[in-house]
């Protein structure tokens, strides 16, 4: 007894979705509303792929920039430390200069003083 409203419930539910499908029908053309909603998406669909396309080429172009970029970022790099060691020879001779001078003049006698005549 069980077993026959479960049969007559899917045969209901086996009806409506038949009788769902029959109402919408079929037809052998799509009405000029969906032609203009297949050309709208069509159109659409173009447009989102030239976007696409475009952005992926102003990404490349970004990602080259930014490769030369980061190129003369690392060259003026190298050239700040080979400055900063060209400048570090320099202070450093100049410090021995500095030391060699100062032992100079204390070996110098002073001059003698002014005569007046």
């Amino acid at each position: 007894m069980r077993k026959a409203p479960k049969l007559v419930a899917t045969g209901f539910l086996a009806v409506l979705f038949l009788s769902g499908s029959l109402l919408t029908g079929c037809t052998k053309r799509p009405t000029p509303e969906q032609l203009t909603q297949l050309e709208q998406a069509c159109a659409a669909a173009d447009k989102a792929e030239q976007t696409v396309t475009e952005r992926q080429a102003e990404l490349q172009r970004l990602q080259a920039e930014l490769a030369q970029k980061q190129r003369t970022l690392e060259e003026v790099r190298r050239e700040k430390a080979s400055v900063e060691s060209r400048l570090n020879g320099v202070r450093s001779d100049m410090q021995q200069t500095q030391a060699e001078l100062t032992r100079l003049q204390s070996t110098v006698p002073p001059p003698p003083p002014p005569t007046g005549k």
